[in-house]
């Protein structure tokens, strides 16, 4: 078996997804018409000079394609395709709380539209991102605002950790969590470990975006282990985003090793210019990972997806059914 051909029948999760930096390109270039296609961010080699850059560059794809409730489905639509035809069966989708709120769009109706563009073979959750740097935001009536929509699953805190602790967030999450919303947050990329630590504990977390700075502190990669704690990694956007120096640098392959429970995505792949099957290509042939690896991956996120537990058990069992493939067709 060829490695493409596994990892096509891999089923798959995308647990680490911005809506806004996955627009579908068709959509950008019908309202971005000055950028050029393809644009250099997608190129291997391309580096971002900063996280402002980044940001500048995201919303040059987002900022003129979600303008209203039918450009959110749409892009949803598009998106959920994409991940459809490289066998994804869950997905979690973040939508930014302060789009959201610079255009007056209700956050019953943002949710509303991502969840009827998802297809009938494809879970997907719906989460709020909160930015870091907007903690201003979070009066009580947006707050609840953010709470309400009954179709929410769960809140996500994303943004620069350099601009802001995770203590003014404290509230929401826990009222998120009494509502029975799932809480995750981005932590261990643009700071240190101390960072990490800090929202693991101030925001009461299991799960963490990103987490690779946790390689630098001994005390914390320990932790991440007997806690069960799980990081959804990105190595594509690490690279881009100069978080680790180059892709030599980077310890994901060293996580796995070690028993910390990874999974895989791809944050934001519109603009870096990568999809989830690049990313398991990417560990294979430059992390040494096997094919039994990726589909550890795998059921560590299902194992931890918000779905019910009977359709979780079917794709765990598909999992071990494609492991139990005659060894020889198996690359390595």
């Amino acid at each position: 078996m060829q490695t493409s051909d596994f990892i096509q029948a891999l089923p798959k999760a995308e647990m680490h997804l911005h809506i806004e930096g996955a627009v579908p390109w068709d959509m950008v270039q019908a309202q971005a018409r000055l950028l050029p296609s393809p644009p250099p961010w997608w190129a291997t080699d391309y580096r971002f000079d900063s996280f402002r850059h980044f940001a500048d560059t995201i919303r040059q794809c987002y900022e003129s394609t979600l303008t209203s409730i039918d450009s959110y489905y749409s892009a949803a639509r598009g998106v959920f395709k994409s991940l459809a035809d490289q066998n994804v069966r869950y997905v979690e989708l973040s939508f930014s709380l302060g789009h959201a709120l610079s255009r007056n769009l209700p956050l019953t109706e943002i949710v509303d539209a991502i969840r009827q563009a998802a297809p009938a073979d494809l879970t997907a959750r719906v989460f709020c991102g909160v930015s870091r740097s907007r903690p201003h935001v979070l009066r009580n009536k947006v707050i609840e605002a953010i709470l309400n929509p009954p179709e929410l699953d769960g809140v996500d805190l994303h943004g620069d950790e350099n601009s802001q602790g995770p203590a003014p967030f404290v509230d929401l999450f826990a009222q998120a969590r009494q509502r029975g919303l799932a809480t995750k947050a981005h932590a261990g990329e643009l700071a240190g470990p101390q960072s990490m630590q800090d929202t693991i504990d101030i925001l009461q977390l299991t799960r963490v975006e990103h987490g690779v700075r946790a390689i630098e502190d001994e005390g914390l990669m320990s932790r991440l282990i007997t806690q069960a704690i799980t990081l959804d990694m990105c190595p594509t956007s690490n690279i881009k985003l100069r978080v680790v120096e180059n892709i030599a640098a980077h310890p994901i392959r060293q996580f796995h090793q070690r028993g910390v429970r990874i999974t895989v995505s791809t944050d934001n792949p519109t603009i870096l210019g990568c999809s989830l099957t690049d990313e398991l290509h990417l560990l294979v042939e430059r992390f040494g990972f096997s094919l039994r690896d990726l589909a550890q991956l795998q059921s560590n996120a299902f194992r931890v997806a918000l779905m019910p537990a009977a359709k979780r058990a079917g794709i765990l069992a598909e999992l071990d059914g494609v492991l139990a493939r005659p060894v020889d067709l198996w690359r390595n």
